[in-house]
């Protein structure tokens, strides 16, 4: 039971943590207008 809720519980942060870097990227380059054009350059 433990390993299974350990597992659960990794999944969950996993999300959780790909859900606020997605977040945290999308409002810095909203915030950050120029950001997409130097990624376009490169």
């Amino acid at each position: 039971m433990n390993k299974r809720f350990a597992g659960v519980l990794a999944t969950a942060l996993g999300m959780a943590a790909v859900l606020f870097v997605t977040t945290a990227c999308a409002g810095f380059v909203g915030h950050r207008p120029t950001a997409p054009a130097e990624l376009l350059k490169k």
